[in-house]
C-alpha cells in the first residue's frame, strides 16, 4: 500500500495514553481505598471483637497483622498517588513542549520575516536603481536575441534553448514549492506576514496575537484578507450576488449510493471536470429503516482569472473563501439545498475537493448553516480547511497528498481530534500507475498525467491514491465508511443538479 500517516482520529496519542493511564489507576486507588474502609469498620464489629477474648495471643497477633497491613496499604496508596501525579505531570509536559517548539520556531520565522522585511524597505533605495538597470538590460538582451536571430543561433551552435532554459527553471521552483509544500506553508503562515509588517515599519509585537482580523498581516488568514483588500482596488476579486437554478447533470445521475470513499470522490472529481463553471450535486438515499439521508457534492476550481466573471467556482471564490468570507459557492449549496427540500432533521454529508472542500469546511463551521442543515460528516480532498472551527460533531475525514501546496495554504495543520482525521499520503507517481482507474493507459499518456509539478493537487492523482487506500483496506477510510454507513446503503432515490451564474451590478 501506499505510505500514509494519520493526525486526529479516534487513535491515542502520547499524551492522550498517560491521561488514560492516570485515570485508571485513580480508579484502582479509589477502590483500595473504599475497601481499606470497609476493611476498618469490619475491625471494631462487636462479634469480631468477642471472639477474640477467649484466645488474647491469637487477638494481639492479629491485631499487629492489621496495622502492618494498614501501614504497607498506605505506603502503596502513596505510591500510587505520586505515580498519578507523575503520569499527569508527564501529560502536561509533553503538552506544553510540543506547544512550545511550535510556537518557538513559529515565532523565530516571524522574526526571520519581519527582519527581512525591515531589511528590504530599507534597501530601496538601492535595489530600486539596481532593479531598474538590470531589468532593463535583461530584456534589451532578450529583445536583441530573438530580434536578430541570435537565440537560433545559440541554440543550433551550443545547444542552449533559452527559451526551454526559461521554462525549465519556472518548473523546477514551481516543482520545489510543492515538494516542499509544508515549508511553503510555514512561509505563508509566518515569514510572508513578518515581512509585510516589517516592510511597512509596525512593532513585531503586533505578530504575537491570535486575534481573528486584518487590521495588519499576522497570519495566512489576514494575508489573504490584505490580498482582497488590494486586489478590489483594481477591480479583482470582487463579491457579487449569484443565480441558481436546476440544471441537467454533468454526468448522467447514478443508480445506487456510493459503495465506498473512492466511488464517493470519482462522484465529486465529475462535478467540474470538462466544464467551464462546476455544479452542485444532491443524492438523496433512503435507508432499508426508511429514514433519509442526503449527500451534498461541491465543485472545485474551473476559472483561474482574478476577474469576476459569471463563472462561480473561480479564483474569487477562492480567495473569498479562505478569507472566511461568503462566497457565491456557499450561496449556491445554500439555495440548493432549499430547493432540494431537504430537512434540518435529514442526515447531510458535504463532499469537496479543493475550492468544493474549502466550501464544505466554511459551511461546517458556520452556525447559522448549520442550525438549519443538520450536516453530519464531511469529506474534504485537497483543500485547506485547518482555520475553519468545524462544529465537534460533525465526522471530518481529509485526505491530502504530503507534496500537495493546496492544502498546506492556511499554514496549519489540521486539528487533531476525535472526529477530525487527516490521512496524508505519500504522493508517488511509480506507485499511482497501478491505480485501477489508470487502467488501459500507455506510458506515455501516464508520464504527460504526472510531468507537471502540480500533479500532486490533480484530482487524477487522488483519486488513485483513494482507489489505491480502499482497496488495500485503509483503516480510517473504512472507519469513516462504517460510522456513517447510511450514506453507503439503501437506495437512491433522486439527483438533482444546480448551475450557478454571478449577477454583475
Amino acid at each position: 500500500m501506499i505510505a500514509t500517516r494519520t493526525h486526529g482520529g479516534p487513535r491515542l496519542q502520547v499524551d492522550d495514553r498517560a491521561d488514560l493511564c492516570s485515570i485508571e489507576l485513580r480508579r484502582i486507588t479509589d477502590r483500595i481505598d473504599d475497601l481499606l474502609v470497609e476493611g476498618t469498620l469490619a475491625d471494631f464489629d462487636l462479634a469480631t471483637l468477642l471472639t477474640q477474648v477467649p484466645a488474647p495471643v491469637t487477638a494481639l497477633n492479629l491485631d499487629a497483622s492489621r496495622v502492618l497491613f494498614h501501614q504497607q496499604a498506605a505506603v502503596v496508596i502513596v505510591e500510587a498517588e505520586a505515580t498519578i501525579l507523575a503520569v499527569r505531570t508527564a501529560a502536561t509536559a509533553y503538552r506544553q513542549a510540543e506547544q512550545g517548539i511550535s510556537e518557538t520556531f513559529g515565532g523565530l520565522l516571524d522574526f526571520f520575516g519581519y527582519t527581512a522585511g525591515r531589511a528590504f524597505a530599507l534597501s530601496l533605495p538601492v535595489l530600486i536603481p539596481v532593479g531598474i538597470a538590470v531589468a532593463a538590460t535583461v530584456y534589451a538582451t532578450v529583445t536583441l536575441l530573438d530580434v536578430t536571430g541570435l537565440d537560433t543561433v545559440i541554440d543550433q551552435h551550443f545547444g542552449i534553448d533559452l527559451g526551454q532554459s526559461a521554462a525549465t527553471v519556472k518548473e523546477d521552483f514551481i516543482t520545489l514549492v510543492f515538494e516542499n509544500s509544508d515549508a511553503t506553508g510555514a512561509v505563508i503562515e509566518h515569514v510572508l506576514p513578518g515581512f509585510v509588517l516589517g516592510f511597512m515599519g509596525l512593532p513585531p509585537a503586533l505578530l504575537d496575537t491570535d486575534a481573528d482580523h486584518a487590521l495588519w498581516p499576522h497570519d495566512s488568514g489576514s494575508m489573504t484578507a490584505w490580498v482582497l483588500t488590494g486586489a478590489s482596488m483594481f477591480g479583482l476579486l470582487l463579491p457579487s450576488e449569484v443565480e441558481v437554478w436546476r440544471a441537467a447533470g454533468i454526468t448522467p445521475a447514478d443508480t445506487r449510493p456510493p459503495q465506498d470513499i473512492e466511488e464517493l470522490y470519482i462522484r465529486e472529481a465529475a462535478r467540474h471536470r470538462g466544464v467551464d463553471s462546476g455544479q452542485v450535486r444532491i443524492e438523496e438515499i433512503e435507508s432499508p429503516d426508511g429514514s433519509i439521508r442526503y449527500i451534498v457534492y461541491i465543485p472545485a476550481t474551473t476559472d483561474w482569472s482574478p476577474e469576476p466573471g459569471p463563472n462561480t467556482t473561480d479564483l474569487t471564490t477562492n480567495v473569498q473563501g479562505m478569507a472566511g468570507h461568503d462566497t457565491v459557492m456557499r450561496e449556491m449549496v445554500r439555495q440548493a439545498i432549499t430547493d432540494a427540500g431537504i430537512g434540518s432533521e435529514a442526515e447531510v454529508m458535504l463532499v469537496g475537493y479543493s475550492q468544493g472542500g474549502i466550501t464544505a469546511g466554511s459551511l461546517a463551521a458556520d452556525p447559522e448553516f448549520l442550525a438549519d442543515v443538520n450536516v453530519t460528516a464531511l469529506l474534504a480532498v485537497g483543500a485547506p480547511i485547518s482555520d475553519f472551527a468545524i462544529d465537534d460533531d460533525i465526522e471530518v475525514l481529509s485526505i491530502e497528498h504530503e507534496q500537495d501546496l493546496v492544502p498546506d495554504l492556511d499554514g496549519n495543520e489540521n486539528p487533531g481530534t476525535d472526529t477530525w482525521s487527516t490521512v496524508t499520503v505519500d504522493y508517488d507517481p511509480q506507485a499511482l500507475r497501478r491505480a485501477p482507474n489508470l487502467a488501459g493507459m500507455s506510458d506515455a499518456e501516464l508520464d504527460a498525467k504526472f510531468a507537471s509539478a502540480g500533479a500532486a493537487h490533480s484530482s487524477a492523482a487522488y483519486t488513485a491514491s483513494i482507489a489505491l487506500m480502499v482497496r488495500a483496506g485503509h483503516p480510517d477510510l473504512r472507519r469513516f465508511t462504517a460510522r456513517n454507513s447510511g450514506f453507503f446503503s439503501g437506495e437512491l432515490k433522486d439527483t438533482k443538479d444546480y448551475q450557478g451564474r454571478r449577477r454583475r451590478h
